[in-house]
């Protein structure tokens, strides 16, 4: 430890007063004659422990304050040797503290057997070198070498012993005291401080020690017997008490004491060596013993500061000690092993080992017994057993007990065995609680990996390695990155994203994907949880959740969506197309009405405005037919229905469109017979096969190909269904199907998603209503439409149509009536649109009737109820704001069943789902009409009659 920086200065100038103060008194002690040399001489005690202390560095000033003491107190004061004898003593004194600083440190007292060597050598060998180069100086320069050799080697003894008393007494001292306060050090254990008697008690020593010196100088008699030896009681007294530091004291206060009482009592010169010697014999006994009782009261020292330390850490641990004395069957043991069990051992009566073995769980009895005889036999290295023992209030502790064999005989057998009980209770429970929570990991089917700070692995889960078909006992991952356990973008993402963002963040949430043993990709929901502890980098906790059959429901759910979508997008536009067609139909009516009017009043040698007439009733028959797809688009069901033979309509339509086909197309029948009956609008089902058919042939294009179309009769159930027509929900039964294949140049996904939409096409030309119309045509037949296409590859357009259960009865067929037939009398027209009911009017004024007119079903109802008896026949509109035509029907059949009714539509959806006990109309009339449908429609319903 380095000494404070004012603490060497502070020593400095204490030498120097005390040098000074010393050396004056040391003159006093003179005992030879005109040799300037002390039987005690302290300074040169003072130079050495100064320099021992602060090194040789301050030879400087010791030099300079010996010179001084010299040259003030010296008579005669000569030049040289002024010079020379101080520097005498400063080099011997600095040659000896230099060699006790690098052989033992700043530190010189007798508290070992290499440090009593040194110290012995310091303390006689310098004075020797210094008294025998000084009186040979001195007998060379003062004396003229007329000192005899008695003379001479008396005055090296009396210098020699005058510096080494000095040495001896002064050095301890210092070392004792300045030493440890110069290096801030704790100073020499010295003994407790004395109170009251005790205190009493030391002075007595001090003061027998004194009185024994005093009386020993002052009594001649003990004088002439050189009692001094009866000072040895006191002084042991004393070192026993104080240790080094009162040996130290009491040396020097014995050697100035009495040095002052044999000066003032005037003893004789060999006294006083007598006196010397005893100071020799004092100071060697005094260290010897004072330094012995110190190195005792050092280590009671150390070993109450080990043994307080070691019953704190006794209690910070917790620990019970026992030491079980084998022989005689005996235990000894700390206050803890009772306490920890909930016993207080100050009222225990009956020793707690001779009921240790009870108190232990009997399930645990015998591995506790089975690991203390292992031990005892030799067999193992240690005892150690983890048991439960019972508490004083009954609960169950978990004790952890280890232990060894100290001591055995001779013959190896056990004499002591010593260990320690620790409670583990809490340890046992977390064990439990941890070990709970790891079944569960284990158990959870998510997968979870745990990494350090690094993206090194430290843990998998069971669910993970099964997944990766690994055991927890063959894993091949611990110390790996992450990287390189997780493929591709998993990895990366894990390694680059995950574990920083975790580490900064706490938490990180993402989705990847991850393969599994048969390099199936397998998407998961994953959780990054950062753990950290005090100093620690961290750890990373990744919590993977399969997510497959959530993906795949999500997949189900947006096609659901896309399709649902789709149905309202398709809803949307059969309400359009609807709607379209239903006021296109009335516009159309009123043209195809007029021009037929316009036809009978112009003379029919009028060609030209004839032709003109004509011209437009073609365009309006026309535009007629363009209604109709968008009402087969619509699904919306035609007029009439018929029994008939899907392999006749296509072999027909087939050879209709021979002429029209590509010659390089080749087109191929293959009939499925016998093929069920099915009941359809023949023009309608031969609009779906030729438009599939032209479809077929415009992807094929100009190159050669075919075109296969096939029909079948079969049973199906709800799983064919499903596969053949997905999306259809056809009830299982008997169907009739037809099947049209081409090589052509197949559709792209986003194409075949649209080719039912209206006005979607990818040719150059068309108006898009073809596949559009067949869709509508096959959803109001209660049927279903499929296509597979592949580009490259063709198309298969499969259409599934109910079959006929059984034929029903054959309708009877009527009669047309003559191009000349007139009716009469008052027919009631009925439509909510005026061009409609106007001309409808005109056609059956041309025909011969008288026409009231009325703009709606509840209109009508009243006129029919006032002019009953004269109506003879009701053409009334289906669809009608307020009351439609079916309505106003039925209340006119109540009021007057008799008169009969024509029901004006460009579909019959309401009349086909009318139920067989409803009053159905006695005729139907499909928009747009001629003349001639009206008149044959009307004279049907009258029975021919005018």
């Amino acid at each position: 430890m380095k000494p404070a920086s004012s603490r060497p200065l502070l020593l400095c100038v204490a030498y120097v007063v005390l040098h000074f103060a010393l050396h004056l008194s040391a003159n006093w002690f003179e005992v030879s004659p005109g040799i300037s040399v002390s039987v005690w001489y302290p300074p040169c005690g003072l130079a050495f422990a100064l320099l021992v202390l602060l090194g040789p560095r301050y030879l400087w000033l010791v030099y300079l304050v010996n010179f001084s003491g010299a040259w003030f107190t010296a008579t005669p004061r000569e030049t040289w040797t002024g010079f020379f004898y101080p520097g005498l003593l400063t080099l011997s004194y600095g040659t000896g503290a230099w060699l006790v600083r690098r052989y033992l440190g700043p530190r010189l007292l007798p508290d070992g057997k290499r440090a009593t060597l040194i110290f012995c050598l310091a303390i006689t060998l310098p004075p020797l070198f210094s008294a025998l180069v000084g009186t040979s100086v001195i007998n060379l320069t003062t004396l003229n070498h007329t000192l005899n050799a008695d003379t001479f080697a008396r005055s090296v003894v009396d210098w020699w012993i005058g510096d080494a008393s000095g040495l001896l007494v002064v050095v301890p001292v210092v070392m004792v005291f300045v030493e440890p306060w110069l290096q801030g050090r704790t100073p020499l254990v010295r003994a407790p401080k004395s109170t009251g008697s005790a205190l009493v008690f030391d002075v007595f020593r001090w003061a027998v020690l004194f009185g024994t010196l005093l009386a020993v100088i002052a009594i001649p008699v003990l004088r002439e017997h050189s009692a001094f030896y009866l000072c040895f009681l006191p002084l042991v007294w004393i070192c026993v008490r104080h240790g080094l530091p009162g040996a130290t004291l009491a040396t020097l206060l014995v050697m100035f004491i009495g040095l002052i009482a044999m000066r003032v009592a005037g003893t004789t010169r060999d006294f006083s060596y007598i006196f010397l010697l005893f100071e020799v014999a004092v100071a060697g006994v005094g260290l010897g013993l004072g330094t012995l009782v110190t190195r005792r009261n050092e280590a009671e020292r150390q070993l109450a500061a080990s043994q307080a330390q070691l019953d704190r850490v006794i209690t910070g641990a917790k620990l019970g000690l026992w030491d079980w004395n084998v022989p005689a069957n005996h235990v000894d043991a700390n206050a803890r092993l009772y306490t920890m069990l909930g016993y207080d051992p100050a009222t225990e009566t009956e020793p707690f080992f001779k009921r240790w073995h009870a108190l232990i769980h009997p399930d645990d009895h015998a591995g506790v017994d089975m690991a203390l005889n292992e031990h005892l036999s030799a067999h193992s290295e240690l005892y150690e057993a983890e048991f439960r023992m019972r508490a004083k209030n009954g609960e169950w502790r978990w004790i952890q007990a280890r232990g060894s064999v100290v001591m055995r005989d001779a013959a190896g057998k056990p004499l002591r065995v010593s260990g320690t009980h620790v409670d583990i209770t809490d340890r046992k429970r977390a064990e439990a609680e941890v070990t709970r929570l790891l079944r569960i990991i284990e158990a959870t089917p998510d997968f979870i990996l745990t990494t350090d700070a690094d993206g090194k692995v430290l843990y998998a889960n069971a669910a993970l390695l099964t997944m990766w078909g690994q055991t927890a006992s063959g894993v091949p991952w611990p110390g790996r990155s992450v990287r390189n356990v997780f493929e591709g973008d998993a990895g990366r993402r894990l390694c680059n994203e995950a574990i920083p963002t975790a580490l900064a963040t706490g938490t990180w949430r993402g989705e990847i994907e991850i393969t599994d043993r048969l390099g199936r990709k397998v998407p998961v929901s994953l959780v990054a949880i950062v753990h950290r502890s005090d100093g620690d980098a961290g750890s990373v906790s990744f919590i993977m959740r399969d997510i497959s059959e959530q993906k795949r429901a999500e997949g189900l759910k947006i096609e659901q969506e896309r399709q649902l979508l789709q149905m309202q997008k398709h809803e949307s536009l059969v309400v359009l197309a609807g709607g379209m067609a239903h006021d296109f139909n009335n516009l159309m009516t009123a043209v195809v009405g007029n021009a037929n009017l316009a036809r009978y009043e112009v003379p029919a040698d009028a060609e030209t405005a004839q032709a003109l007439l004509a011209s437009i009733e073609n365009a309006a028959t026309r535009a007629a037919a363009l209604c109709q797809q968008m009402l087969a688009y619509a699904g919306r069901a035609p007029v009439a229905f018929t029994e008939l033979n899907l392999n006749t309509l296509v072999a027909e339509t087939i050879a209709l469109l021979d002429s029209t086909l590509n010659k390089k197309v080749t087109v191929i029948f293959e009939r499925g017979e016998p093929l069920a009956l099915m009941l359809a609008a023949s023009q309608q089902l031969q609009q779906v096969v030729t438009n599939l058919l032209l479809n077929a042939a415009d992807a094929i294009g100009d190159k050669e190909g075919r075109i296969i179309v096939s029909t079948r009769s079969a049973r199906m159930e709800a799983k064919e269904l499903g596969e053949l027509f997905p999306g259809a929900k056809l009830p299982p039964g008997d169907y009739v199907v037809l099947a049209v294949k081409d090589n052509g140049a197949g559709m792209k996904p986003e194409v075949r998603a649209r080719i039912f939409e209206p006005f979607f096409t990818t040719k150059f030309a068309g108006q898009g209503l073809g596949l559009a119309a067949v869709g509508g045509v096959v959803r109001s037949h209660h049927g279903a439409i499929n296509v597979i296409s592949t580009p490259g590859q063709g198309a298969l357009f499969r259409v599934a149509f109910p079959a006929l259960a059984a034929r029903p009865p054959a309708a009877e067929i009527a009669v047309a009536p003559d191009a000349n037939w007139r009716g009469s009398g008052l027919v009631l027209v009925v439509d909510d649109d005026r061009l409609i009911v106007e001309v409808t009017g005109k056609m059956l004024t041309t025909l011969g009737f008288e026409v009231v007119q009325a703009k709606d079903g509840v209109e009508a109802v009243e006129i029919f109820r006032s002019r009953a008896t004269e109506l003879r026949c009701v053409v009334m509109d289906i669809t009608m704001p307020h009351m439609d035509g079916l309505e106003a029907h039925a209340a006119m059949n109540k009021w007057n069943s008799a008169v009969p009714v024509i029901l004006m539509s460009g579909f019959s959806q309401k009349l086909a789902n009318l139920p067989p006990h409803a009053i159905h109309p006695q005729g139907v009339l499909a928009k747009p009409f001629s003349v001639k449908h009206l008149r044959e429609r009307v004279a049907e319903v009258l029975g021919g009659s005018r």
